[in-house]
């Protein structure tokens, strides 16, 4: 079985390493991004099975990302991660096309359920 192809987006170089190592220790392919900019680039070639998205990223915030890909017919699932505990942020994430929204700070194992089940779908 061909391992699924994960796309982590944050600036923050402590989220991106324990997602990878997480992620990678589920069987996953993990690539990495840091800023909106790279992640849009990175994201609108459609080889990604999901994406987890900051929503506070520098260049691009990640609803922005999103927005970008959207008006490109990019399909790909993405989970929003946010430190912001508003309610306008976790509508505008699903109103935007997100499957999932989850608070920072987070339980890892809590995420990874939560990727095992959208990669389910």
């Amino acid at each position: 079985m061909e391992k699924k192809r994960i796309l982590v987006a944050d600036d923050s170089e402590t989220i991106t390493t324990l997602l990878t190592t997480a992620l990678e220790s589920g069987g996953y392919l993990v690539t990495t991004a840091t800023d909106g900019y790279e992640t849009y680039e990175l994201g609108k070639t459609g080889v990604f099975d999901l994406v987890i998205l900051d929503q506070l990223m520098p260049g691009l915030l990640g609803l922005e990302v999103i927005d970008r890909w959207q008006a490109e017919g990019v399909t790909t699932p993405v989970i929003v991660l946010s430190g912001v505990d508003d309610d306008r942020t976790v509508v505008d994430s699903f109103d935007r096309g997100a499957v999932d929204f989850v608070r920072k700070p987070f339980r890892v194992p809590e995420l990874l359920a939560r990727v095992r089940h959208r990669l389910s779908v």
